[in-house]
Formats: C-alpha cells, structure tokens, sequence
C-alpha cells in the first residue's frame, strides 16, 4: 500500500505533498474534530433517511448502499486484503517511511490534542495483546472515506447546497485520514470508487425491480377484462 502509495503520487508519499497541514498543529487538530464528527455525520443520516417521508427508492437506495459496503468492505475486504496503516508501519518494523508524520502528530499533540493518537494506542494495545477487548486493525479499504462518499451522494440528490457541503466533507475526511496516520491514500480511494459502484449498482437494482413490479401489476389489471372478452 505504501509502496502504490509512492506510485501514484510521483515518488512521494502523499502526506508528503500535505505537509503544510501536517506541519500546523492548528489544522491537525481541526481535521482530527471532522474526521471524529464523521461519528455524528452517519448517525444524523441513518436517522434522517430512515424517517424521510419522501423517495422511497433514494431511502432504499442509501440504505442498500450502507448494508453492502459494510459488508463488502468492511468485512470481505478488510479481512481478506488485512493491512495496518501508516500510524502502524515502524512499530510492525517495515521501517521509518512515517516517522516524520508520526513525530509531527506527536509534537501537534502537545499544543492541541490529537485524539487520533489515543485511538491508535488503543487499537495496538489491542493488537498486541496488552489490553482486553474485541479490536483489529485494518486500513483497507478506508470505510470512513466510503461513507463520506455515500453521505455526498444522497445529499447531492437531496439539495443542491447539502451535495456541496457533503462532497466539502467528504475531501475533509479523505485527506484527514492521510494526515492523521489512518490510512494510504489508495485505501481513501479504494473506499470512494467502491462506494460509487455500489451505489450506482443498488440504483440499478432497485429501477430494474420497480420496472418489473410495475409491469407485474400492469398484467394483473388487464387479466379480469380478459376474461370478460
């Protein structure tokens, strides 16, 4: 991942190319509260889908889109394609690629809190066994991002301004999750693609099931004046 990483983004890894935020602890901390707030951004739009009185087939489509990418992604992938993020790369000794993004999350924490770093001890100590509880660590693909993409593509379809806003979140989210030592950038863009497939897949599924219903019913209603001719 690392290594595509460097590919992709001529030579360089992309924290690399972002390093006028990683070097502000201000701008750290600001995007480590988006990338939290992401937490309340889903609740608020399960929520609001679910009890939407209108668009039955943009609910259903959302919803469809929510179930699959975790199940797809966040399950099948994550375990099948297993991967630790940057945050994890020297402490697994493939060496110091992350170091300097590490020291300047480290040297941010001391002037404003970066509550990603607590989050990744945790999920280590997990890991290694030094504290209980059901963790894992895995990086690919990045379902933070994916549902940064679900959440802008609902809101598109709702409000021109909500499509905005959401498409502004989910580019937060998206470079949070390189800055902050999360993930590579290919995890970020394995989670978009895969989000915009299967939404544009249930979209399908769901017209291609209505048009088949509709066509259903439109046969029941012409059978009895059938029978009467």
């Amino acid at each position: 991942m690392a290594q595509a990483d460097r590919i992709l983004h001529f030579g360089r890894a992309p924290h690399e190319w972002l390093w006028f935020i990683v070097q502000s602890p201000l701008a750290l901390k600001i995007i480590n509260i988006a990338y939290n707030f992401w937490f309340v951004v889903l609740i608020t739009a399960v929520f609001t889908v679910c009890i939407a009185r209108k668009d039955t087939k943009l609910r259903h489509q959302f919803l469809m889109s929510f179930m699959t990418v975790w199940t797809l992604g966040g399950f099948f992938l994550a375990m099948g394609l297993s991967s630790a993020g940057p945050c994890f790369y020297e402490r697994l000794g493939f060496g110091n690629d992350f170091h300097a993004l590490m020291q300047a999350l480290a040297t941010a924490d001391r002037i404003y809190p970066i509550w990603a770093l607590n989050t990744q001890d945790m999920l280590w100590g997990g890991y290694t066994g030094a504290t209980t509880g059901s963790v894992g660590i895995s990086a690919f693909p990045s379902l933070h991002v994916a549902m940064a993409v679900l959440f802008a593509l609902y809101a598109t379809r709702r409000s021109r301004l909500a499509g905005v806003v959401m498409w502004l979140f989910a580019g937060v989210i998206m470079v949070g999750s390189v800055v902050l030592g999360w993930h590579y950038a290919v995890d970020g863009y394995a989670g978009a693609s895969l989000m915009v497939a299967i939404w544009k897949a249930c979209g399908y599924l769901l017209t291609r099931f209505e048009s088949d219903s509709a066509a259903a019913e439109s046969s029941t209603m012409q059978s009895p004046a059938l029978c009467g001719m």
